[in-house]
């Protein structure tokens, strides 16, 4: 067994690229579950045995740079709340496939213009470890963007109250028949919150999903100005608690459904990149909810 210093116990070990797209093509049992299915009667053939085997096994950790992935592409033709430099109208996401100390991957945000991408790679270069099989591996996929409103987070309108709060309250009375309570506990009977406010799923600006902690500020490291949202990186477009923010093109889709880009922060949180809006050369923020 390969020992990772990050991951003394061998559990997910890392994987190479190919297997990690192996796995999110053709999912793969770990060994103790194909262990487990043997015992039970099930069967695998000896290629089988051989993947699981090389899986369990792991690749060590890169001693050198680990090759970055694409995460999104966006162009401002495409999307109009993005907020471009000058002379620039082609955002590019990427990141390392490796938890970086928050428990993340580590991003890169540049911004390009698109009439100077001529050269582009046929073949890309390859991270030699992937971390958590196929979770940082992003499926490849188009976007088709669509604006909407959405207002904020419970916990921002506890904090701030007034008019975002008076404007939740006149929505969902009279779009859902909802009697939202009075002062700043609006989670109190207030079942219908997350179909009202925060939009789930990958989406640019917006307003953040807290929920592993309450809102709290994320100053510019260079100026102190308060960063914003540029892009929320989500493990899900929607769930249970959120499935009136589904598309109705998608409505008809079966529950659990796969869509998307099919990666997954941490136990299932979302990524939101945060940039400075005093300029665009100063470093982005990187929060988990």
């Amino acid at each position: 067994m390969v020992t990772d210093p990050l991951n003394p116990h061998g559990l997910n070990p890392l994987q190479s690229f190919a297997d990690a797209k192996l796995q999110r093509d053709s999912p793969v049992p770990s060994r103790r579950m194909a262990e487990i299915h043997a015992s039970s009667g099930g069967t695998f053939t000896a290629e089988e045995w051989q993947t699981i085997d090389r899986l369990a096994q792991g690749v060590p950790l890169p001693e050198g740079p680990n090759a970055m992935l694409p995460v999104a592409q966006l162009y401002t033709r495409d999307v109009p709340g993005l907020r471009p430099p000058p002379g620039k109208d082609l955002l590019q996401i990427l990141w390392c496939p490796l938890d970086n100390a928050e428990s993340m991957p580590e991003t890169t945000v540049v911004w390009r213009s698109a009439a100077d991408v001529t050269d582009i790679l046929a073949a890309p270069p390859e991270p030699a470890a992937v971390e958590y099989g196929c979770d940082y591996v992003p499926v490849p996929c188009t976007v088709e963007p669509e604006c909407i409103v959405e207002y904020p987070n419970s916990g921002d309108l506890r904090v701030h109250g007034g008019e975002p709060l008076e404007q939740v309250r006149r929505w969902a009375v009279q779009h859902a028949g909802v009697d939202v309570p009075d002062g700043l506990e609006v989670e109190a009977g207030f079942e219908h919150f997350d179909e009202l406010c925060v939009a789930p799923g990958w989406k640019v600006g917006g307003h953040i999903r807290w929920g592993l902690t309450d809102p709290f500020p994320q100053p510019c490291p260079t100026c102190g100005t308060e960063t914003e949202p540029l892009l929320t990186i989500a493990s899900t477009e929607w769930d249970g608690a959120t499935r009136s923010w589904i598309p109705y093109e998608d409505q008809a889709l079966e529950a659990g459904t796969a869509i998307g880009p099919g990666v997954t922060i941490a136990r299932g949180y979302n990524m939101i990149l945060r940039v400075c809006p005093a300029s665009p050369d100063h470093p982005h923020i990187q929060l988990m909810q």
